[in-house]
C-alpha cells in the first residue's frame, strides 16, 4: 500500500445505545475498503445484551461521486 493509499491516521468512535439505556462506545479504525473508497471500519466478536450475545460488524465510508 503506498502512502497515497494508506488511510489517514484516525480513529472514529461510535456510541451504540440499547433499548434499556446502556451505551457501549466502539472504536473505528481507518480502512480502505476494496472498493476503493476510504472509511472506518469493526468487527464486533461478542457484545452482550440481556444475557444473549451479539456480533456484528460496522462500516462507514466516505460517499465518491459516482463515475
Amino acid at each position: 500500500m503506498s502512502e497515497e493509499e494508506k488511510p489517514k491516521n484516525k480513529i472514529v468512535f461510535v456510541t451504540l445505545k440499547m433499548p434499556d439505556g446502556k451505551e457501549h462506545e466502539i472504536p473505528l479504525p481507518p480502512k480502505v475498503f476494496s472498493s476503493g473508497r476510504e472509511g472506518f471500519y469493526a468487527q464486533i466478536p461478542a457484545l452482550v445484551y440481556e444475557n444473549e450475545v451479539y456480533g456484528g460488524q460496522i462500516q462507514v465510508w466516505k460517499k465518491t461521486p459516482k463515475e
